[in-house]
């Protein structure tokens, strides 16, 4: 009896098979088949999957309005303190951070002042914020405030004494302003050492 290697590479007779070709026919059947199997779960991996979850994945709060929101026009409905309030926008009440200063908490002195002057300023009236388009680790807006377009919140509240020019500003006329209350001993700088809100906030936990 031949080899089965000698029967796979003889010439077939009439009406015999080569059982080597039918075996590799039948392999390469099989490689086909595995192949467009393959390709069908790539593609339903990709539309099912990951397209799918493009569509259907909910957008935080944060990122919803981020995009809108670098300037809106809205009415302040709460003040807080010297440098935070609320302000009423398509129905919902956003958080404002005023950007680049920071006022005395109301524990410290001084604070309630900045708050009832940024009350004075702005409860009740249409302002326009201008932000930077992010919010600080509160969600808040962090931007500059304008009542009715000319009144700068931010620059104010520097300029009469009540809030400090923010250590990481860069604004140039904050710190003119800053300068200028200091020797003029406006608000809080009657204080010989005046703590700054953020050495206060570390102090009392805050």
């Amino acid at each position: 009896m031949l080899p089965y290697w000698s029967m796979c590479l003889r010439k077939p007779k009439n009406g015999e098979k080569n059982n080597y070709t039918g075996l590799r026919k039948k392999s390469n059947r099989n490689k086909t088949k595995l192949g467009s199997l393959l390709l069908l779960l790539a593609f339903f991996f990709y539309f099912v999957v990951v397209k799918n979850n493009d569509f259907t994945k909910p957008e935080s709060p944060e990122t919803a309005h981020d995009t809108e929101l670098t300037q809106f026009t809205g009415k302040v409905v709460s003040v807080s303190d010297g440098d935070t309030f609320k302000v009423l926008y398509k129905g919902k009440k956003e958080r404002i951070r005023l950007l680049d200063i920071d006022c005395p908490e109301t524990g410290q002195p001084f604070g309630k002042e900045a708050k009832q002057y940024a009350n004075s300023l702005c409860y009740g009236k249409t302002v326009t914020v201008k932000a930077d388009g992010g919010r600080d680790q509160y969600g808040r807006i962090l931007g500059y405030v304008y009542v009715n377009d000319t009144i700068n919140v931010n620059a104010q509240l520097v300029k009469e004494g009540l809030a400090w020019r923010y250590k990481y500003s860069e604004n140039e006329s904050l710190k003119e302003l800053e300068t200028q209350a200091k020797k003029q001993y406006k608000g809080l700088w009657v204080q010989q050492n005046p703590i700054n809100p953020w050495e206060w906030r570390k102090n009392n936990h805050k």
